[in-house]
Parts: structure tokens; C-alpha cells; sequence
């Protein structure tokens, strides 16, 4: 086998394991994208979850409200 032989072969090697080790960091970086979005999937949920718990919270205590003034607009036409 010939010093250009051996070169080649040599250089065929280098090239494969380059593109191994690309194909590797391309794995490992889909599946780090795939943790953070499952992260970001649950961040939200929770958001939600605890907005709606505020809006329900503030749904009841505008109600309140509504009522009171309700009632003390009964009182002042029951005055008259």
C-alpha cells in the first residue's frame, strides 16, 4: 500500500468520525431541545392553572361587590 494510499484511508477515517461525532452532538442537542420544551410545556400548564385559580378568585370577589352594592342600593329606596 502507497504512502497516498495510506493518506487516504487515513483521511476517510478522520472524516467519518467527524461526521460520527456531529451525528452525536445533533442527538444530544435534540434531545436537550426536548427537555427544555417539556419544561417550557409544564411552566405553562402551571401558569394557567394558578391564573385561573386568580381569575376565579377575582370573579367571586367582584360578585361580592356586586352584591353589596346591590344590597345598599335596596336600602336606600327602602328609606324613602
Amino acid at each position: 500500500m502507497s504512502d497516498a494510499d495510506k493518506a487516504e484511508n487515513k483521511l476517510q477515517d478522520l472524516g467519518g468520525n467527524a461526521k460520527e461525532a456531529v451525528g452525536k452532538s445533533t442527538e444530544n442537542a435534540g434531545e436537550k431541545v426536548k427537555e427544555a420544551g417539556e419544561k417550557v410545556k409544564e411552566a405553562g400548564e402551571k401558569l394557567k392553572e394558578e391564573a385561573g385559580e386568580k381569575v376565579k378568585e377575582a370573579g367571586e370577589k367582584v360578585g361580592e361587590k356586586i352584591k353589596e352594592a346591590g344590597e345598599k342600593v335596596k336600602d336606600v329606596f327602602e328609606k324613602k
